[in-house]
């Protein structure tokens, strides 16, 4: 499976005269990616140059794949010595460049690149050059995190959260688990009875609460001890909690430490999907080529619904859609 790291596209006004293309920004980024040549990444001092392909889905071509290679040289033996030759191990950026949609989703592969904040810059670093110059409008990508401070996550996307899903069953209940240290024992008694039915594999249970009616999104609430019991319990028990955006789009949230220290929220797909749209062969007519491709697609969209974030700007303000 290659894991990707999410990110958001945020576009930033550079001075007054980015008013001129601000209608057509995702257009304009987009150019980018029209073709292999359409863009160089290089490092900040200009002395590596990594080498890319592109692929626009049929569907839609505002969906695009791209591999990036590293530059890196690599010790090997050769007739029983170390000899260092050109490596360069590539991995896949995915960009989801719908109107109004503005994700970003960058494989996590140390093979290729120590960490994902790595190529976001090296990306970051000719995007946001071109931008200025061409347009006056500038781009900066943020990670989505899960965080161990859950509330840091819901804070950052308040107001596009609709729900949150409390997944109570996922996990048993640890052995030395003190229900004494929370606030309303009736909370910990629900969710450890929850808990409990799902050992029995009775039941698949989960809390969702869901904005107010009337209201468009759920404000962040720390002074509820019913949600933070809730959160306290996942804590203790591993389960995950979903904030569910008003398009339908879910992020899972963790509290405890993710096994990489950045935190990023991480979507998986199989990796052989994303090596279908660059075949070895080269041959795109070929029939098993073709196939290979059409389920790739269709996977693809999946994973890029499952991540979908739309925003439009009021003001200058990001505002969700």
């Amino acid at each position: 499976m290659a894991k990707f790291a999410q990110y958001y596209l945020e576009y930033l006004r550079d001075d007054m005269f980015a008013e001129i293309d601000w209608t057509e920004r995702q257009k304009h980024f987009g150019s980018y990616f029209e073709n292999d040549e359409s863009v160089h990444f290089t490092s900040d001092d200009g002395g590596k140059t990594y080498k890319h392909n592109v692929y626009h889905l049929s569907s839609n071509r505002d969906i695009i794949v791209m591999r990036i290679a590293n530059d890196t040289t690599k010790d090997v033996i050769q007739n029983f010595r170390s000899v260092s030759v050109k490596h360069e191990p590539p991995c896949f950026v995915i960009i989801d460049n719908r109107d109004r949609c503005r994700r970003v989703a960058i494989q996590r592969s140390k093979n290729a690149f120590s960490t994902t904040e790595m190529l976001k810059n090296i990306l970051l670093n000719e995007l946001n050059k071109r931008m200025k110059s061409e347009h006056n409008i500038g781009i900066a990508l943020h990670p989505q995190y899960y965080p161990r401070d859950f509330y840091k996550a819901w804070r950052l996307h308040q107001y596009e959260t609709s729900s949150l899903r409390f997944n109570l069953s996922e996990h048993g209940l640890p052995a030395d688990f003190d229900r004494t240290e929370y606030e309303d024992a009736s909370i910990m008694d629900f969710a450890i009875a929850i808990n409990e039915e799902e050992t029995r594999k009775k039941y698949k249970t989960a809390v969702e609460l869901s904005a107010p009616e009337g209201v468009p999104f759920l404000l962040v609430d720390e002074d509820s001890s019913f949600i933070r019991n809730l959160v306290k319990f996942h804590a203790a028990t591993g389960s995950s909690i979903e904030l569910v955006t008003k398009d339908g789009a879910s992020f899972t949230c963790f509290i405890d430490d993710d096994e990489e220290s950045d935190c990023i929220i991480t979507k998986e797909i199989e990796a052989e999907y994303l090596q279908a749209f660059f075949p070895e062969s080269g041959d795109f007519e070929n029939e098993d080529v073709r196939k290979a491709i059409v389920e790739a697609e269709r996977k693809l969209v999946e994973f890029v619904n499952s991540m979908k974030l739309e925003s439009d700007e009021i003001k200058g303000v990001e505002k969700v859609a």
